[in-house]
């Protein structure tokens, strides 16, 4: 059979050139061998992104998975150190690919392996070349019999495939075959690791009939868990979103204890909500000055570059406040009582965990949370009633609060809303949040410039810069102003009122079931 495209195989062990040197004369041109470092995210970016990113030496190589294997190199930058972020790398072919599969998160390693290439040409006994090999070998670089992968890519030149095909049948009757997991699966699969898909809104696997108490302990499990596994990432200061990820599971559960309410006994969910606050509470300087610093291009992209040297004496402020706040945060975070804390938590949400009977725990689920959607989302509609252009910050505070709450029980119980309505719902919702977190943004940046600016450098050289950023922070709150009044008139009538009223507003006549026991 004739291959005009190259062939990769996969080799056992005792397979090598000697195997092919009966036929063909092989001769090896280069050869190189060396440890590679791969590199991704915390979320897999670079793996679901299709691609991976690996170092040898000084120098990164970021590669397509194609079909199961290394592809050819994109792109590749030599650096004299470690590349953190997308932004610290220099070139802009290797910045604008790992933009859309980085966002905010940082490099880390993930595996490394001693990697051995051979390259060279198989000529036939006429002396023509009839292909160019690669041969390569993967192990874990500790000791030579690790070796976990051998493979070889046959290329046949123009008018030789015929013959280079003989190569590919020779290899194939030594027992070479078609290659299944690349390297860096190989690797990875060495190492115990698997790639798994992050996400803030996990599946629950809820139904109608399934208890209140049980429904809501799973969810509480579920987002724990992935508050607890962001902790690691906090500590080693990973990136900033280890720490945004972890207070808004934290949030989470403290909404969903408050607006599902007596489905646990009152005082153990009161002292879980105060302990979840607590958590939170210790990292609340944290993440404001992370906010700050993310915000720092966009700052300095709103005002003349005149004032970008007022506005650099603010971050250097804040990068400083930051490099303390951190070890503030760690050292709490690995004080005995912490991890009690996380403790105690964790036990009293647990499946294993008996409580006393309460009011709503044998509910069923969609029973329960249907009618508290639709006061919820009834209590924005009261909220949004009277707000206009001279409406005080704290109302549209209380109605993006209230949003949140509301997207909170529809995100957690979405399994069992019908999905057409569903997604349009949280659609509108969604466009509403958006615009009132725009306002409380602004808000907030506003009072806590002002509060630097009076704090620690009043009168001095940041004083016009800061000037020019709140105004324009004002500026653009008024703006969103609007955009809340007329967000909040499509959510709270015409086809979203309806749509609200039909799926979760309970009929009058349907008697509350009694809780079971």
């Amino acid at each position: 059979m004739q291959r005009k495209e190259s062939v990769r195989l996969l080799l056992p062990d005792d397979v090598g050139l000697e195997c092919l040197r009966k036929d063909w004369v092989c001769e090896i041109h280069r050869q190189k061998s060396g440890t590679l470092t791969f590199w991704d995210t915390y979320e897999w970016g670079l793996w679901f992104g299709g691609c991976a990113l690996y170092s040898y030496g000084e120098v990164y190589h970021l590669c397509a998975r194609e079909e199961g294997w290394l592809g050819g190199v994109l792109c590749e930058e030599k650096a004299g150190g470690r590349r953190r972020f997308w932004k610290d790398f220099e070139t802009e072919p290797m910045r604008s690919r790992l933009e859309g599969m980085l966002g905010l998160r940082g490099l880390a390693p993930v595996v490394g392996g001693a990697f051995r290439l051979s390259h060279g040409d198989l000529r036939n006994k006429m002396g023509k070349i009839v292909c160019r090999l690669d041969w390569t070998s993967v192990s874990t670089g500790k000791r030579e019999e690790e070796e976990l992968l051998q493979s070889c890519l046959v290329m046949p030149l123009l008018g030789y495939e015929a013959e280079a095909s003989h190569v590919v049948d020779k290899l194939i009757e030594c027992g070479a075959k078609t290659p299944g997991d690349d390297p860096l699966v190989v690797l990875l699969q060495h190492a115990n690791l698997e790639p798994q898909e992050y996400t803030l809104r996990p599946a629950f696997g809820l139904k109608t009939e399934t208890s209140a108490r049980e429904a809501v302990g799973c969810i509480v499990r579920t987002i724990l868990e992935i508050a607890f596994r962001n902790v690691p990432g906090i500590l080693n200061d990973i990136d900033t979103e280890f720490l945004h990820d972890y207070r808004i599971c934290l949030r989470k559960i403290r909404s969903v204890l408050s607006l599902v309410k007596d489905v646990f006994p009152a005082e153990g969910t009161r002292l879980m909500r105060k302990a979840l606050g607590d958590l939170a509470r210790q990292t609340n300087r944290l993440r404001e000055l992370d906010v700050y610093l993310l915000a720092r291009d966009e700052y300095l992209g709103l005002l003349p570059p005149a004032f970008h040297p007022a506005l650099d004496v603010m971050f250097k402020d804040f990068s400083a406040e930051r490099e303390m706040e951190v070890q503030h945060v760690i050292s709490k975070m690995r004080a005995a009582s912490f991890q009690r804390l996380l403790g105690e938590i964790g036990e009293y949400f647990s499946a294993d965990t008996r409580h006393e009977p309460s009011s709503a725990a044998a509910l069923p689920v969609d029973q329960l949370i249907f009618s508290r959607i639709y006061k919820s989302y009834r209590k924005i509609c009261r909220l949004a009633a009277g707000i206009g252009a001279e409406t005080p910050d704290e109302v549209l505070h209380q109605v993006r609060v209230a949003c949140k709450k509301l997207r909170y029980l529809m995100e957690f119980f979405s399994e069992l809303i019908p999905g057409e309505e569903a997604s349009e719902m949280q659609k509108v919702l969604r466009r509403l949040q958006g615009r009132l977190g725009e306002f409380n943004d602004s808000s907030v940046q506003q009072k806590s410039l002002l509060n630097y600016w009076e704090q620690k450098r009043s009168g001095s050289e940041v004083a016009p810069g800061l000037g020019g950023l709140v105004s324009i922070l004002y500026h653009r709150q008024q703006q969103t102003r609007e955009q809340i009044v007329q967000a909040l008139e499509m959510f709270c009538g015409g086809s979203t009122a309806a749509t609200f009223k039909r799926v979760f507003k309970q009929p009058a006549h349907v008697p509350v079931r009694q809780p079971r026991g």
